[in-house]
């Protein structure tokens, strides 16, 4: 039950990167989430977001276009292992216990969702992944998307900036 909420938590990281707020968590779920996130490194991040590309790069729909081999893939495995055991048994200890005393064990799951989120910022926020994400620009209808935005109220936002 445990080791699945932490799959699930860390695979939850990545939904919450991407749409922001979509958990909640109690004043002890928040504690353990500012914990995770405090104690961990910029290296103990790259390496969470590391697994998760490791992980999802192994689905059908992706696995061509990663060359990630399976001595990697345990190596990523083993090694976030040993991140997560240390940050839920050892420094956010205290944190873990209240939230899964008071939240359940769910609260795993969504506490390493926030951590995930944090650590996809990150990377998100690199400059050479800005650059290609911004080429999506390039292939969106900008009559369609201002259409859209005067739809809906708010037509100011659809004038382009000058």
């Amino acid at each position: 039950m445990v080791r699945r909420s932490i799959r699930a938590g860390v695979a939850a990281a990545t939904v919450c990167a991407a749409t922001p707020n979509v958990a909640h968590a109690s004043s002890f779920g928040d504690t353990l989430s500012k914990c995770l996130v405090d104690h961990s490194s910029p290296a103990d991040q790259t390496l969470l977001v590391q697994w998760v590309f490791s992980a999802i790069s192994a689905g059908p729909a992706v696995k061509a276009l990663s060359t990630i081999t399976p001595t990697q893939r345990e190596d990523f495995n083993r090694r976030t292992g040993v991140y997560f055991n240390r940050l839920l048994t050892v420094e956010c200890r205290p944190q873990a216990i209240e939230a899964i005393k008071f939240d359940g064990v769910s609260s795993i799951e969504t506490s390493f969702g926030a951590l995930g989120g944090v650590a996809m910022r990150g990377l998100m926020g690199d400059p050479l992944v800005q650059k290609e994400l911004q080429q999506l620009g390039s292939f969106a209808d900008p009559k369609a998307m201002a259409a859209l935005i005067v739809e809906a109220g708010n037509p100011k936002a659809a004038t382009p900036a000058k």
